[in-house]
């Protein structure tokens, strides 16, 4: 019982927060925005491996764009938890390939994405956070799902330009993926936070590798994104075997980007549905043969706010913002009924440092009445917070070296708050 409740904060689903905006972040980190992030005279002048000789760029001219880095981990409980206060060490390796068929010659709007990863060492390799809490302190060395030393393309999918601002989604897609263009969320345990809840605010209904179709279509300031697909986890899934036969998941979100007070702003409300049968929660205890018939209609509704509070005057869009999301969900049986988590990142703040990145977060999560009562003979359940604190020093454009702290107060009535302290290194090649 031990293990299955410690690991509900990995296996809980993902949710992705502003759809529209996680789709204007693809097409960041897509075959025209990596191209066009780099100084036309120094190209790829971020990454350690350079031009290739001129190679990336000629290929890239040829619409296949490459993403590769490799990260490592040192972290451990300083006080508090349920473990022992070792530090050990994890790592993490991902691949991105991004693919234009309009400059491959093939026809155009087209596209292709690929992301592999994986994760290894012995932090990768415990099977429970030392924090005691239910999320995840590190989601790096958590995912992808299905066990450490494994390859897994956690990103297989189309993409079409069906007009000038409507992108068709098809295929297999890491909900991580979505938030690459967000300054606050996402960020793969690489770039900003580490704790799972900042990198992928799991809301009970999205799992980490989605199957589906996702349409985004933008205006001048609004963008809308709708998504259908398949309830279950599709991690080590490469064919669409089974897909929707445990029900079906859709969501809508809306969005807005603009100014307030001249600076950069947005508001976002996303709403996501599952059909998918659930036990219920408060019968978790009970024999199979003793329980009712189960639970279904999950739902999640999320609204996020953020505003950039200081922005450069010399560096449009670098600055310190404020971010904030909220979330309620139907509790049983989704294990989560409320949440809220808020905070402030800076990215290039000092002009002496413009790459360097740092937050500051913090998260509380309801558990559902349902669930604290059905284990309530084992184990007393109170809401979750925490607060993490980052600095990610810029090395070089290439290597980056982080601190991060985070304070944890699990959900386990029982278990001591936990201070978790650990460093990063990560290179992008």
């Amino acid at each position: 019982m031990k293990k299955n409740w410690m690991m509900l904060g990995v296996l809980a689903a993902i949710q992705t927060g502003s759809c529209g905006r996680g789709l204007a972040g693809i097409e960041e980190v897509g075959v025209e925005g990596a191209a066009g992030t780099e100084p036309a005279s120094v190209p790829f002048a971020g990454t350690l491996t350079g031009d290739w000789g001129g190679l990336r760029s000629a290929v890239g001219r040829r619409g296949v764009v490459t993403d590769l880095s490799f990260t490592q981990y040192y972290g451990g409980l300083m006080s508090g938890g349920v473990a022992d206060d070792g530090f050990d060490w994890g790592s993490r390796a991902d691949a991105m390939v991004h693919v234009d068929f309009g400059k491959l010659g093939l026809w155009e709007g087209g596209g292709f994405h690929v992301h592999g990863e994986t994760r290894f060492g012995e932090a990768a390799e415990r099977r429970f956070p030392r924090s005691g809490g239910l999320w995840p302190v590190n989601a790096g060395v958590v995912l992808p799902l299905g066990g450490s030393e494994r390859l897994e393309a956690t990103s297989l999918y189309f993409t079409q330009r069906l007009a000038e601002k409507t992108v068709l989604m098809l295929g297999k897609i890491n909900v991580i993926d979505l938030l690459a263009g967000d300054p606050f969320f996402g960020g793969w345990a690489r770039d900003r936070f580490m704790n799972i809840a900042f990198v992928a605010p799991p809301s009970g209904v999205v799992p980490p590798t989605i199957m589906g179709a996702v349409v985004s279509h933008r205006w001048d300031a609004i963008s809308v994104t709708g998504m259908v697909f398949d309830p279950e986890d599709r991690t080590g899934d490469y064919w669409p075997s089974d897909l929707f036969a445990s029900g079906v998941n859709v969501s809508l979100g809306v969005n807005w980007a603009g100014k307030v007070a001249g600076r950069p702003s947005g508001f976002g409300v996303t709403g996501t549905y599952s059909t998918k049968d659930g036990v219920d929660l408060g019968e978790l205890l009970l024999p199979p043969d003793l329980r009712g018939g189960g639970k279904s209609g999950a739902y999640n509704v999320a609204v996020t706010a953020s505003h950039l509070v200081y922005e450069r005057a010399d560096a449009a869009g670098k600055g310190l913002g404020v971010y904030v999301k909220a979330a309620v969900a139907d509790g049983n049986p989704n294990p989560i009924e409320g949440s809220v988590i808020f905070g402030v990142a800076g990215h290039g703040v000092f002009r002496s440092r413009p790459d360097d990145v740092f937050g500051i977060g913090c998260y509380l999560y309801d558990w559902s009445d349902a669930l604290v009562t059905g284990l309530a003979p084992v184990v007393g359940l109170s809401g979750e917070r925490g607060v993490e604190v980052f600095y990610n020093f810029a090395v070089t454009p290439w290597f980056r070296v982080s601190a991060d702290v985070q304070w944890v107060d699990p959900a386990r009535a029982a278990v001591a708050q936990a201070w978790v302290g650990g460093l990063r290194a990560s290179i992008q090649f």
